[in-house]
């Protein structure tokens, strides 16, 4: 996973997804089925995710910081593929020109989990729950910025364009990157109404990296809509793919959570 981090740092900041995210909600989702596989209580599935979540609030921040609520307009759902298990959807909650946007794994009753980045208030919230059993933590947000830098400077990719492809009706950019490790073919629009790259511009000392200057412009608004990736080392293969992306108005309210 880490070999992996320059890639999909890249594509979360100028495309959708990141693989901290998956990474993070397998672990959570991993530590909560271990903890009720042998129960069918809502409270004790409640008592478990709880659990989870706070392994990852190390880096907790006051819930002051939270703004009141986070309104979203649009869901793309994303659909994951690996040669290691059977496919996840992951569904993203977006908002244009919005320093933020929302991802949600519904794992059923008592297990409904959101995880909301903010870049303008540097914070990521994490909540979860069902009706008056929502509970919720805010922690700082990774430097995104920084690690693309760092790991850019160690995955240095060989990069062609290739022919257009339509993708849920949208048109779609396409290109192949390359270099000892991974071998990656993905297709992008620009026709979205919305994406994530406003999000980590915000973050500080944000840029494209060099060797993709060529092939985005910063205000662009670019969207992922497929991608194929081999790690060249194991030959695992790693897709991505969005499957539908549509207007559906969502609001997050700090106050039906109870911030831990």
């Amino acid at each position: 996973m880490k070999k992996m981090v320059f890639v999909i740092v890249f594509l979360c900041l100028l495309f959708s997804f990141n693989s901290s995210q998956a990474q993070i909600w397998q672990q959570i989702k991993k530590a909560a089925e271990q903890k009720t596989q042998n129960s069918s209580k809502t409270a004790d599935q409640n008592a478990s995710m709880e659990n989870a979540v706070l392994n990852y609030g190390k880096n907790k921040v006051d819930p002051s910081v939270v703004p009141d609520y986070y309104s979203f307009s649009w869901k793309y759902i994303m659909e994951i593929k690996t040669d290691e298990g059977k496919a996840m959807n992951a569904n993203y909650f977006l908002e244009p020109n919005a320093s933020y946007f929302a991802m949600n794994i519904d794992q059923g009753k008592g297990q409904n989990m959101m995880m909301i980045m903010d870049s303008k208030n540097n914070i990521t919230v994490t909540g979860f729950g069902d009706g008056k059993s929502k509970m919720a933590t805010a922690s700082k947000m990774p430097d995104y910025s920084s690690m693309a830098k760092k790991e850019g400077e160690k995955s240095k990719y060989t990069i062609k364009t290739l022919p257009n492809k339509t993708f849920l009706g949208y048109n779609c950019k396409g290109i192949q990157m390359t270099n000892d490790e991974h071998d990656i073919i993905c297709y992008y629009t620009s026709e979205a109404k919305v994406s994530f790259g406003d999000m980590f511009k915000n973050q500080k000392g944000w840029k494209v990296p060099d060797e993709f200057v060529n092939y985005f412009k910063p205000e662009e608004r670019t969207l992922l809509m497929d991608m194929t990736m081999k790690d060249l080392k194991s030959k695992k293969v790693t897709t991505l793919k969005c499957v539908s992306l549509e207007k559906s108005a969502f609001t997050f309210n700090k106050s039906d959570y109870k911030f831990m």
